[in-house]
């Protein structure tokens, strides 16, 4: 599971090394892919590929016919893209990918569990400073439905 961030740099031909603190979570079962799309709030997602095939299943169980699914899969989609891990543990991604969000040099990557997302330093802090909502206070309601879910509340 991912967790935690890495600020780090993209090299000058676009490549992003994958730090050692996330590699150690990238299981064999990738075979040396990650799974790249547009993220949301600004972002690029990262996937080790049998996460991405995770992904893919629920995308497949939305609506075709609803505007906002096909919306949605349009886009994931069109944006994705596999990316093969080198033997210096760097990823090649999309120029296309990193101009959509703002990446030039600096990038901050932060664990998310199934996933690594790739940020613009700057965005990130904006995302944080723009959010309506505290972080205990977000904390209070999440955890709280949840224990609630699962204490049978």
């Amino acid at each position: 599971m991912f967790q935690g961030h890495s600020n780090t740099t993209i090299d000058e031909k676009g490549r992003i090394i994958i730090p050692a603190k996330f590699r150690k979570h990238i299981l064999p079962e990738a075979n040396g892919i990650l799974s790249v799309t547009l993220g949301r709030d600004n972002c690029v997602w990262l996937f080790p590929a049998y996460e991405w095939t995770k992904v893919l299943q629920t995308v497949q169980n939305t609506n075709p016919y609803t505007n906002d699914e096909v919306l949605m899969r349009r886009q994931m989609l069109f944006q994705a893209d596999e990316l093969s891990i080198d033997s210096q543990h760097r990823v090649l991604v999309p120029q296309e990918l990193l101009k959509i969000v703002g990446i030039k040099k600096e990038i901050l990557l932060i664990g998310q569990i199934e996933r690594i997302e790739v940020w613009n330093p700057a965005a990130y802090d904006k995302y944080l400073k723009e959010s309506s909502e505290s972080y205990e206070g977000v904390m209070q309601k999440v955890m709280t439905k949840l224990y609630s879910k699962n204490s049978g509340e």
